[in-house]
C-alpha cells in the first residue's frame, strides 16, 4: 500500500515519517526530499507492506509530485493544529492539488501536533471535521508524533480505507 504525506513545511510530516521508520521522535527539523518509509504492518492478521512518501513542498520538486500522487493509494493531507495558516492551505492548495492529480482516490485530513491542540488559536476539531466533510475526505484524525498519539489509529485507518476503496473499485469494474 502506498501513501503520501502532503502539507505545508514544518507541520510535522517528517516527524511522523521518522517516528514510523525509527520508533523515535526527533526535535530537529530536517528539510525533506521525498523520503520513503517502508514498514510491514499486521492488520487484521494480514501482513501489509506500507510505503509512506514524505513529500517535499519545495517548488523544485513540483514536477515529481504528480508521479507520487499517481502511485499513491491514499493521501494524508497534513496540517499542524497550532498553525491556522497550514490548515487554511489544506483548502486553498493541498486538497485542490489532490483533486487535480487523483480526483477519485481517497484522502485523510490529518491534524499533526495534536499535543498542542488546546493551545490558543489552534484549529478546533469541529472546524477540521467541517472541512473534511465539505471536501469528501474519508475522515479526519488528530495525531502527535511527540507523544505517539493516534499513530497506530492513523495507520490502521489508512489501510482500511485503501482496502475498502479497492473492493469498491473492483466491484464497480466487475459491474461494467
Amino acid at each position: 500500500m502506498n501513501c503520501i504525506l502532503v502539507g505545508d513545511r514544518t507541520v510535522g510530516k517528517s516527524s511522523l515519517a521518522t517516528l514510523l521508520q525509527t520508533g523515535r521522535f526527533y526535535q530537529e527539523n530536517v528539510p525533506t526530499v521525498h523520503d520513503i518509509v517502508r514498514k510491514t504492518i499486521i492488520h487484521n492478521s494480514q501482513s501489509i507492506k506500507y510505503y509512506l512518501w514524505d513529500s517535499s513542498n519545495n517548488n523544485v520538486y513540483d514536477n515529481s509530485i504528480s508521479i507520487l500522487y499517481r502511485k499513491a493509494d491514499v493521501v494524508l493531507v497534513c496540517y499542524a493544529v497550532d498553525n491556522i495558516i497550514s490548515f487554511n492551505n489544506t483548502v486553498s492548495k493541498w486538497i485542490p492539488e489532490i483533486k487535480q492529480f487523483m480526483p477519485s482516490k481517497p484522502f485523510i485530513l490529518v491534524g499533526l501536533k495534536s499535543d498542542l491542540r488546546f493551545e490558543k488559536d489552534s484549529v478546533c476539531e469541529q472546524e477540521a471535521k467541517t472541512v473534511a466533510d465539505k471536501f469528501n475526505a474519508q475522515t479526519h484524525i488528530y495525531c502527535s508524533s511527540l507523544i505517539n498519539n493516534n499513530i497506530n489509529l492513523l495507520l490502521s485507518t489508512t489501510i482500511q480505507i485503501q482496502q475498502n476503496w479497492q473492493m469498491l473499485h473492483a466491484e464497480n469494474t466487475d459491474q461494467k
